[in-house]
């Protein structure tokens, strides 16, 4: 399907002109001689782009864009300027005001198609929906790298298989990664002076961990060894350093696809605090038995005691303790391997 663009320029021979331009690469156009024919031209057909020319009557560029950028509904429409060389020193109040570029008048068809394919790039980019699957990120990376602040990212990035207790990475190291769970379960931890473990994460398919040290620019704050064997993909650090701070727009594309992980360590955090222990045990037990629903036929909660423990934030003896009284409540079963949950309404009940 075309895109549609609107062009908003109160020269009728220019405006005519940048018509035919756009008309012959196949471009849906609309066109307008004022800017409040204009602003009702968006609130009627939702142009994928806006073209509008600073210095009008009645009502100029400036405040179009002031009054576009007002409704939630056009306020996201790509919104470039057209302006004159004397104007150049105004062109940064719009710039503030939202627009997303600007052309300078007198400008070339040529160069007049390349912005606006940029613009559209970017947008249709913004507005896809990204899963959190290899293929997905695949993508995102291969349209992000087609906009000019992006050419410099990776064509292609590592994957590798862990095998089960094997370290993807180890606490005060260097970080070089992002890392994406494609299947498998990662446990990442911090460890005192006494060796015992504060689990910080369980990350399975479709999330990612590793990125917080990136950001902070220090090294790894905790481990991750691997639970259950995992295929992971690797995200090099400059690929991640250049979607997070080359382009905001881009930057919160991402970051959406990271959130999930933030999301989930706030809710942690909230369990801790207001949860009594069953609560939080059995809360965990759900959590892992939806894990394990997709990769494990016979159901089976497989976690170590001491990885269960340090889940819940309690210790392994109030744990066991816990399990007990599941146990002879009927709520789950007990084997050598793992555990079972066998009234997973009731058990439902508790954590609530």
């Amino acid at each position: 399907m075309s895109h549609k663009i609107l062009v908003i320029e109160d020269n009728v021979e220019m405006c005519q002109n940048i018509a035919s331009i756009l008309k012959l690469s196949r471009y849906d156009v609309l066109t307008s001689n004022s800017g409040k024919l204009g602003i009702e031209l968006v609130q009627q057909s939702q142009p994928d782009l806006i073209l509008c020319d600073i210095m009008m009557p009645e009502l100029d560029g400036y405040g179009v864009l002031h009054l576009l950028s007002k409704d939630p509904a056009t306020a996201n429409i790509p919104f470039i300027f057209l302006t004159a060389k004397t104007e150049m020193r105004d062109f940064r109040v719009g710039m503030n005001l939202g627009a997303d570029d600007y052309i300078t008048k007198p400008f070339d068809g040529l160069e007049l198609l390349n912005i606006i394919e940029l613009r559209l790039k970017k947008n249709d980019l913004i507005k896809t929906t990204f899963r959190n699957t290899i293929t997905d990120i695949d993508d995102f990376f291969f349209k992000t790298k087609q906009l000019p602040d992006f050419q410099k990212l990776s064509d292609h990035r590592r994957s590798r298989t862990y095998k089960k207790k094997e370290f993807v990475f180890v606490e005060g190291e260097q970080p070089r990664h992002v890392y994406f769970v494609d299947k498998g379960l990662v446990k990442t931890f911090k460890a005192n002076n006494d060796g015992k473990e504060l689990i910080t994460g369980l990350h399975r398919n479709g999330d990612f961990f590793g990125f917080v040290s990136l950001l902070e620019d220090k090294p790894n704050n905790e481990s991750a060894i691997v639970l259950k064997e995992s295929h992971i993909y690797m995200i090099p650090q400059q690929d991640f350093l250049t979607l997070i701070y080359a382009n905001k727009e881009i930057a919160r594309k991402f970051i959406s696809m990271l959130a999930s992980n933030l999301y989930e360590a706030e809710n942690k955090l909230l369990e801790l605090a207001y949860q009594s222990v069953r609560q939080r045990v059995a809360t965990v037990l759900i959590k892992l038995n939806h894990q394990t629903e997709s990769t494990n036929e016979d159901q089976h909660i497989t976690v170590a005691r001491k990885d269960l423990s340090g889940m819940v934030g309690t210790t392994t003896e109030s744990l066991n303790r816990t399990l007990v009284d599941f146990k002879n409540e009927g709520l789950i079963e007990i084997f050598d391997k793992g555990l079972k949950i066998v009234q997973h309404s009731k058990l439902e009940k508790v954590r609530n």
